[in-house]
């Protein structure tokens, strides 16, 4: 029930903030983590095969086998939008993505968060509107 109270409380800001479609407002997602009373992990498990879905300059979707994490940057990362240039990763352990050590495209990571399935596909339709039916 919450999931869906959410995606109400929030279609109004993220219809409005977004951009591209991958650029979503920064306080859209900063809104979602504080009303979905998201908590903080200090590190993940991480492989060579994991992903990202990028959510604008300042968060992405970090996807591994165990699940899908909420990563947030310290600070505003345009590297995740850009082809070029990219700057190597910092890690103190291979295995582990760790807040406030670690880094993504040469960003470092302020807070990552767990996701269920549902919190991340609502994180990636934030700021596309409404869908049309038939």
């Amino acid at each position: 029930m919450r999931c869906a109270c959410l995606i109400g409380a929030l279609a109004i800001t993220g219809a409005c903030a977004a951009t591209p479609e991958t650029n979503i407002d920064e306080q859209t997602v900063r809104d979602y983590v504080e009303v979905g009373e998201l908590d903080d992990v200090q590190h993940i498990r991480v492989s060579t095969r994991d992903s990202w879905s990028n959510l604008g300059e300042y968060f992405v979707i970090y996807k591994t086998r165990s699940g899908d994490y909420l990563v947030e940057f310290r600070r505003r990362c345009p590297e995740v939008n850009d082809a070029g240039m990219i700057p190597g990763d910092h890690r103190y352990d291979q295995n582990r993505l760790r807040a406030n050590q670690d880094t993504l495209r040469g960003c470092r990571i302020g807070k990552i968060y767990p996701l269920t399935e549902a919190q991340a596909a609502e994180l990636r339709n934030l700021g596309k509107g409404p869908v049309q039916g038939n």
